[in-house]
């Protein structure tokens, strides 16, 4: 049997908090995305010598995928920088070259259609018909205002009608980056130790409140050769592999959906009931996409995406096609442009309860019921199957467990800062104020949703410890 080890030393001296002051606060922050790496980045510039970042997976990025095949990156999560004035990750890709390479169509004032060029979208029946230029534009304004796969949500019946005008848009264009978003994540952790990071460390459980009194005091009894300047933590991180960290701060940016499966295991003691409310109540789905590599196109020149619209059914009482009939809810496929970069390849999109039922599929029956479905609206039975699929699984993912959130029926903004607002939360003597703090797209009240919206929240609890800690870190620098 594994044994459990606390690292480090503390007790539960109320005088802990004034022994604090002499040396630098230990800050923890789970999750290397780009809120926690933001947050560290922050931290670490300012001052912060004792910061740890704790990841689950192999990898940075957290929602960030950039794969490579061949000479083209796909991006199997963020792809789009939504706006550029004043967006903070905007300046981080033009500061650096990152959109040199840029091409007119993977920049766009307007919808974004996926890395596709000024072209012309083909909008097809399920009997092969394409569907009129005036009947298409006489619908097409609504249909992307309320396409549920720009929401995450299964159905636009979940998205909150008296919230939707809470998420705010950056103007400016929107840009893709040709080398991948990832480069983005390596931005920001390039300023940040190797040492700092850990990877492959889970986190089991946050003990807050100096909720492991009695097991710190068996290991300060042990360890009672350490520096008294060196004890005292309010908070302890518990790691699945059994080693406890301790730490005064801990800024969470795990996603909406692992804190709705987790809230309950992965804090002690347990939330208070206001944030356990924000988090049932904040809507986070699936949103996936299905690459599709061809050896030659099937589709014309002048088209720049394939949009399915399916006819001649009755409607169904249910918002949810039975499992078999999955491949109902891929709104569309984008051709990425330029060929030159990208080969001829074809993007989908599916969303909701039918995109974790196709997360179950393998490769081959993804491929196979993309390609019928294909032959079927073309009407050409002569579409050959791709060479190669690569897709993302998003909501079976357990570090993440969907793709974004958004304000779902029940919610509101309120909710959001709720989520964001750190633990404890009333201050008192005995205790350290923001022991425990909330990162990650979901926290931020304007930009959900969005990798802006990440970087701006792990800057904002970033800048709340700077300005509590001012006056030790001025006397240091």
């Amino acid at each position: 049997m594994q044994s459990c080890e606390i690292s480090g030393d503390s007790t539960d001296d109320p005088l802990s908090s004034g022994l604090r002051r002499k040396r630098q606060p230990r800050i923890v922050v789970i999750g290397a995305g780009l809120a926690g790496l933001s947050a560290a980045k922050a931290l670490l510039e300012s001052g912060f010598t004792d910061v740890t970042v704790l990841e689950a997976t192999d990898r940075i990025g957290g929602r960030v995928q950039s794969v490579k095949l061949g000479h083209a990156t796909f991006e199997l999560g963020a792809t789009w920088i939504h706006g550029s004035h004043g967006n903070p990750v905007y300046h981080l890709a033009e500061d650096n070259g990152l959109l040199e390479e840029t091409t007119d169509g993977e920049r766009s004032v307007g919808r974004i259609s996926l890395y596709s060029k000024n072209g012309v979208a083909y909008h097809l029946t399920n009997n092969g018909q394409r569907i009129p230029k005036d009947v298409v534009e006489e619908f097409s304004d609504l249909y992307n205002e309320v396409e549920s796969c720009e929401s995450s949500s299964h159905s636009m019946d979940e998205v909150s009608l008296s919230e939707f005008g809470e998420w705010t848009e950056i103007p400016g264009a929107h840009h893709i980056i040709p080398c991948g978003f990832i480069k983005i994540v390596e931005i920001l952790a390039r300023s940040i130790p190797e040492s700092v990071i850990q990877l492959r460390k889970p986190v089991k459980c946050i003990h807050w409140n100096q909720s492991v009194s009695k097991e710190i005091e068996r290991v300060a009894d042990h360890n009672s050769d350490l520096p008294e300047e060196d004890k005292g933590s309010d908070v302890f991180v518990e790691c699945e592999d059994c080693e406890f960290i301790p730490a005064d701060h801990v800024i969470v940016t795990v996603s909406l959906g692992v804190l709705k499966k987790r809230h309950e295991s992965l804090f002690h003691p347990r939330l208070p009931e206001e944030k356990v409310m924000a988090i049932e109540k904040l809507g986070i789905n699936t949103t996936d996409k299905i690459f599709l590599e061809f050896e030659e196109p099937f589709w014309s020149s002048e088209c720049n995406s394939i949009q399915f619209v399916w006819e001649d059914e009755a409607e169904s009482e249910s918002l949810t096609y039975p499992e078999d009939l999955w491949y109902k809810k891929i709104c569309s496929f984008d051709v990425l442009y330029p060929p030159e970069r990208y080969g001829h390849v074809l993007s989908g999109w599916i969303c909701g309860e039918e995109a974790l039922i196709m997360e179950k599929c393998d490769d081959e029956t993804v491929a196979e019921t993309c390609t019928e479905m294909l032959r079927k609206f073309t009407g050409n039975p002569n579409i050959p199957k791709p060479r190669r699929i690569l897709r993302s699984s998003w909501g079976s993912n357990p570090n993440f467990r969907g793709s974004y959130s958004y304000t779902q029926v029940g919610s509101s903004g309120a909710d959001v800062e709720k989520l964001a607002k750190p633990l404890p939360y009333a201050e008192s003597s005995k205790t350290t104020p923001m022991q425990v703090m909330f990162s990650g797209e979901a926290t931020h009240r304007k930009y959900y949703s969005t990798t802006h919206g990440a970087v701006l929240s792990g800057q904002r609890e970033a800048a709340h410890l700077i300005e509590m800690y001012q006056d030790l870190l001025q006397c240091r620098s």
